[in-house]
């Protein structure tokens, strides 16, 4: 039986600034213990996302749960 609990998950979530898509259907689960990297060349959308994230942004579509 797996005993690491989510602390962390998102659900196709997406940002959008008019009709530029800064975040596209993001789905990820972060465990307890693990460590993530977010990575991608400039205007990737990494900020945004990190922004979505500690809840600086509101998403357009999908879900955060923590």
């Amino acid at each position: 039986m797996n005993d690491m609990r989510i602390l962390m998950e998102t659900k196709a979530l997406s940002k959008n600034f008019g009709s530029l898509a800064a975040v596209s259907d993001v789905s990820i689960q972060v465990f307890e213990g693990e460590i993530h990297a977010i990575i991608g060349p400039n205007g990737a959308g990494k900020t945004t996302f990190l922004n979505l994230l500690s809840g600086e942004l509101p998403a357009s579509s999908g879900a955060l749960y923590f």
